[in-house]
């Protein structure tokens, strides 16, 4: 998705969609990319969504236990996923509050 406000839009309404179902804000979470995710974390921030910002050596190094060297965005999206659930992930902590 491009990191521009109509599509931002359409993530936050996916979001509400899967709180209607299930009750509960998924939390976002994706890989630290430099300066790239911040227009999306600023819209989370904005919109008062949870999310877990990793670092990419980490999200790497939990992807190198897997046997197939597939690299796809539905496999990176699903191993990020795996990982949260192994691990004690805790959400992004804006400074100050």
């Amino acid at each position: 998705m491009k990191h521009i406000k109509e599509e931002l839009d359409h993530l936050l309404d996916f979001l509400k969609e899967i709180e209607e179902v299930t009750g509960q804000m998924p939390m976002v979470i994706l890989e630290s990319t430099g300066h790239y995710h911040t227009p999306v974390i600023q819209y989370l921030e904005e919109q008062g969504v949870l999310y877990i910002l990793l670092n990419p050596i980490i999200s790497y190094q939990a992807k190198k236990t897997s046997l197939r060297k597939v690299k796809t965005d539905a496999i990176d999206a699903y191993q990020l996923c795996v990982l949260y659930y192994k691990e004690d992930l805790e959400p992004h902590k804006i400074r100050g509050i």
